[in-house]
């Protein structure tokens, strides 16, 4: 199915994007992110896609998320790099749901993640095993800009 028709059957009135599941990778990612009718869309699930740094990269390049309120990137490819693209996106700032649990972005993406001002409206933040260890965990408990969570799930 070409992506195009899938984005039409599984756009909804609401603004949600419900990709999941589609075996998308990041070829069509890239090609989603460039599309302007993601300007409708305040939340994107793109959970089990095979969608790596390269994908994430394209979405936080996107000049058409920015009224994106919910973004589920859970089970890809995802490592630091992936998690530093999303927290230096400006694009990202007004998100308040960020669900990248079942990926692999360690200590050091939850460093990127933790010291993101641009992530500031979250409320809603899932890390969970994403091997992070220890000190990961402690970075974003401590993180100062994320006076709005209110619920956090770690490894």
């Amino acid at each position: 199915m070409k992506l195009e028709d899938l984005i039409q059957s599984n756009l909804t009135a609401d603004g949600t994007l419900d990709l999941e599941a589609q075996d998308l990778g990041d070829a069509a990612v890239t090609e989603l992110a460039g599309m302007d009718i993601l300007q409708k869309v305040t939340r994107l699930e793109l959970g089990y896609n095979s969608v790596s740094n390269v994908g994430v990269a394209a979405l936080s390049a996107s000049p058409h998320l920015q009224n994106l309120k919910v973004l589920n990137l859970k089970s890809n490819k995802i490592s630091a790099p992936g998690a530093a693209s999303i927290a230096d996106a400006k694009i990202f700032s007004n998100l308040e749901q960020l669900i990248l649990k079942f990926n692999d972005i360690g200590e050091e993406g939850a460093r990127h993640i933790a010291a993101s001002a641009t992530l500031a409206n979250l409320t809603t933040l899932d890390l969970f095993r994403n091997h992070m260890g220890p000190e990961g965990a402690r970075l974003i408990k401590a993180a100062k800009n994320f006076t709005k969570l209110s619920r956090v799930r770690l490894d």
